[in-house]
This record gives C-alpha cells, structure tokens and sequence, in this order.
C-alpha cells in the first residue's frame, strides 16, 4: 500500500483542484548514476533498495537512500518524503555499515554527503551538501539539506509546503 496524503475535499486555493490521495513518499530505485554505468560494472555493483556501490570510471562509489521530509502546512499538517540517493565517501559507508543493525544506531553521530538524485526543481538539486541522520533500525535515514545552501528544496525543508506543491511534484514525476 503506498503511503497518501488525503487532503480534505476542498477546492485547492491555487488552482481550484481538489487534490486527493497524492502520495506521500515520491523517488527513485537507484541513485541517477546507476544508468550510466556499463552492464558489467552494474554486474559488478551492489543495489539493494537501501545501499549502493559500484565502479564508475575506476572508482567505487558508495550511495544510500534516505528521506528528505518536506511539512506540508496547508490547508492541513503533514509530511511529504523525497526518497532519494546520497553519495557518501568510503569511511562513511564503512560507519553507516558498521552500526547498520544495531538498535542504538540513532544515536551515531551524523554523517555528510552529497545529493544523487536530481529533483524537478528549476535549479539542479544533485550535489547539494547532506547531513545524513542515521535513526532507528528498519527506518531510513533523515536527510537535512545544508542550511548554507540556497536552494528551493532548503527553503521548503525549513518551511514546508501546501498541498498544491505536492501535486505539483505528482505531476512533474509523471513526465
């Protein structure tokens, strides 16, 4: 069952839509560089639905997925989640690994990385700065956009978005 955001029946104040069972969680499966690497470094590569590593150009590279949670503050509180892939250097991966299972996990101190996954927004979104909260074991990790960046997507992490703008992100995802 995929997670909705139900709205409340009402004609959207932008748009005059109502906007019903949007979905809550919207990403992708890999990190953007998996397509551009060859079937034999893909046969080479590690991707499970949490963690990727894979040779691209001599170098392995490491990626996790994490949620970017977005409030949504009109008309009703909630939550929007950007699913997306970061890119973290080798000693990160190795902490990430090493406190994967433990149940005290949350409380390892944040990592940084870079954003993989480019977002429909004007401005590119992959390569912005990430702190990385790792949280409780089978929860992904909280991933905060630096506060120094000026970017779209920093601004609506900080101060949330309407329900609009979520079906607006619906109906970018779909193209």
């Amino acid at each position: 069952m995929v997670p909705v955001i139900g709205g409340t029946g009402m004609p959207c104040e932008v748009c005059r839509q109502v906007h019903r069972d949007l979905s809550r969680v919207l990403g992708t499966s890999a990190p953007d560089d998996w397509m551009s690497v060859t079937a034999g470094e893909r046969l080479e590569a590690e991707l499970t639905p949490d963690v990727c590593i894979m040779p691209f150009r001599g170098e392995t590279r490491h990626f996790i997925r994490g949620h970017i949670q977005l409030p949504v503050t009109l008309p009703e509180p909630d939550v929007f989640v950007w699913s997306v892939w970061v890119e973290v250097d080798e000693a990160s991966m190795a902490a990430i690994a090493h406190t994967w299972s433990d149940p005290n996990r949350a409380a390892s101190a944040p990592l940084s990385g870079r954003l993989a996954t480019e977002l429909p927004y004007e401005q590119p979104t992959r390569g912005l700065q990430i702190t990385i909260y790792t949280r409780d074991p089978g929860m992904t990790p909280l991933l905060m956009i630096s506060p120094s960046s000026h970017h779209q997507l920093a601004d609506e992490q900080r101060e949330g978005i309407a329900l609009h703008r979520v079906a607006e992100f619906a109906e970018l995802v779909q193209r």
